[in-house]
């Protein structure tokens, strides 16, 4: 069965690295100092993660500008819920912010409920890459994917064609389409991702160095090619629609049960836990970079 590759989530996922840096100044946009939490990776989304980390959520420093929102959140207009709900889905911070706030308590029923509608929003509609290709099994003989069509205005337009064999993705072997759809959807517009692919050429093409020949009639040779990706959104799919055959869909609908089941229970305060920001004389503060 062809599928439509619309491939993404953030930057090299796989790569370990030892904290992330949420800001704790009022502005979480310009502020100069970090705090760190342990165990996630930099750059990285709760959602990415393959279990909710209570430990590390409740070391976050969640901001001022967070806080607002959140107070706002329980407003008795309805028009300035709404106005905070839209702004906390857009705001830059990480998901293990505002699931700090959750795990914090201290909600009100409104302000919970629409936390939890801010964070599965965020989960499932986060931008994911795309390459842009219709693809298929390889052939016998084959470990990878086939290159069906490429699709107009989208990356693979420029550096792949049809005949192409994709067999890695950063250096990840591919085996199904499943796979390739599940590791550049991780990935976000624009992040650079490098590929291996086969292309085909005459069978009388002479030997040389990354030619290949799996049988007298079928020479390909080795390819490399980097690029940025294009967006999901060109595809003109609903990433929420259904689940059915892509694997990106499917883990982000699970981090949705996953949030659901541990903070969709009864409130049972009405007020914002205190405190939810850093004092700036924090016996720590200054020991930060």
């Amino acid at each position: 069965m062809l599928a439509i590759l619309a491939l993404g989530a953030t930057t090299l996922l796989w790569a370990p690295v030892a904290t992330a840096q949420v800001r704790v100044d009022d502005n979480p946009l310009i502020g100069d100092r970090v705090k760190k939490v342990q165990g996630l990776g930099a750059g990285r989304s709760i959602d990415e993660i393959d279990e909710i980390d209570v430990k590390s959520i409740l070391g976050s420093v969640i901001p001022s500008l967070v806080v607002a929102k959140v107070e706002q959140l329980g407003s008795g207009s309805f028009e300035e819920r709404e106005l905070a709900t839209v702004s906390l889905r857009s705001m830059p911070v990480a998901d293990e912010v505002l699931m700090a706030v959750l795990e914090k308590g201290g909600l009100d029923e409104e302000q919970r409920n629409r936390m939890l509608g801010v964070l599965r929003w965020r989960v499932l509609h986060r931008p994911r890459g795309a390459v842009g290709i219709r693809m298929e099994p390889a052939a016998s003989g084959i470990r990878g994917v086939l290159v069906t069509e490429v699709i107009k205005d989208l990356p693979a337009e420029r550096v792949l064609r049809v005949g192409d064999v994709i067999l890695e993705i950063n250096r990840a072997a591919l085996a199904t389409s499943s796979d390739l759809i599940s590791k550049v959807q991780r990935l976000q517009p624009g992040d650079q991702i490098r590929m291996k692919v086969l292309r085909p050429v005459p069978a009388d093409t002479p030997d040389a160095p990354g030619i290949i020949r799996l049988d007298r009639d079928r020479a390909f040779q080795e390819v490399d090619v980097e690029f940025p990706l294009g967006s999901y959104e060109k595809l003109g799919n609903d990433p929420t629609s259904s689940a059915l055959g892509n694997p990106e869909t499917m883990r982000r609908r699970a981090r949705v049960e996953e949030i659901w089941a541990r903070w969709g229970t009864d409130a049972t305060t009405v007020a914002v836990a205190l405190p939810l920001v850093e004092p700036e004389n924090s016996p720590d503060a200054s020991s930060r970079p």
